[in-house]
């Protein structure tokens, strides 16, 4: 049998990405509950412990408010927990036999779970653009050079991260199971990647840990690009190794989705 175009696949990967777009849409306390959850983290880490523990030095840059430190971070955290978690939309569609409809479409397997990337990623990529106007009142100097750049780490992230929630996904067959194993590892993921503190400020063994953490790569290459400078590793290893990442988790997804 003769493989299918690329017409029709990207076809079928936007008609997906449209349907889920829609669905967003349709359910505004979903987005307001995120709203909420940044809005909560912005005022306990970056407000609240700003006049307490004052300036933060990262390494090779001058000081900053703790604010502006982790205002990156909390960006992430956003990114990466919304990412991951569009996985459990993939199955819950599966659950309920809408996948099943979307199956019988003349177009590789794979272009289901990647309409699915598309949609959450770009809507994650714009709740991070708004979040960035922010950038001002957490003392980060915000130029038009800094904006595009983040926005392009953040677009990367969202990417990464909504594979790996749609590869769990394709894994993890049952949807309780799912759910759990999802809420089990988004917290250690989300508070051991530098969001809030530094592995060079942890223990041997703790820092280990956040340095073998993807998102750790995330959260860096946004405080460098924020910051304008001050990282754990270089912008271009950060960036290798999200790149690297992506390429084996859609590896992943290819051979769990099938042909």
């Amino acid at each position: 049998m003769r493989a299918v175009t690329a017409g029709p696949s990207l076809a079928a990967i936007g008609v997906i990405a449209h349907r889920d777009l829609l669905r967003q849409v349709k359910r505004p306390g979903v987005l307001f509950s995120q709203a909420v959850q940044i809005l909560f983290f912005v005022l306990v880490y970056a407000v609240g412990f700003d006049g307490m523990i004052g300036s933060v030095g990262a390494a090779g840059a001058e000081p900053v408010p703790f604010s502006a430190y982790v205002f990156p971070g909390i960006i992430a955290i956003q990114v990466v927990s919304i990412g991951v978690a569009s996985g459990q939309s993939y199955a819950w569609d599966r659950e309920f036999g809408v996948l099943r409809e979307l199956l019988v479409a003349p177009v590789p397997r794979v272009c289901l779970p990647l309409g699915k990337v598309v949609a959450g990623a770009g809507t994650v990529t714009v709740q991070s653009v708004l979040m960035l106007a922010f950038a001002p009142l957490m003392g980060v100097e915000l130029t038009p050079g800094r904006f595009v750049a983040a926005v392009g780490c953040y677009a990367l992230a969202a990417t990464v991260f909504s594979v790996i929630g749609l590869c769990l996904a394709t894994v993890i067959t049952r949807m309780q199971t799912l759910q759990a194993t999802v809420q089990l590892a988004m917290f250690p993921m989300l508070f051991l990647s530098g969001s809030v503190f530094s592995a060079e400020d942890a223990p041997r063994w703790l820092a280990w840990v956040m340095y073998a953490n993807p998102m750790t790569y995330a959260v860096d290459l946004a405080r460098q690009t924020l910051l304008g400078g001050g990282g754990l590793l270089p912008w271009w290893a950060d960036l290798g190794v999200l790149g690297g990442v992506l390429v084996v988790v859609l590896a992943l997804l290819r051979v769990r989705s099938g042909r």
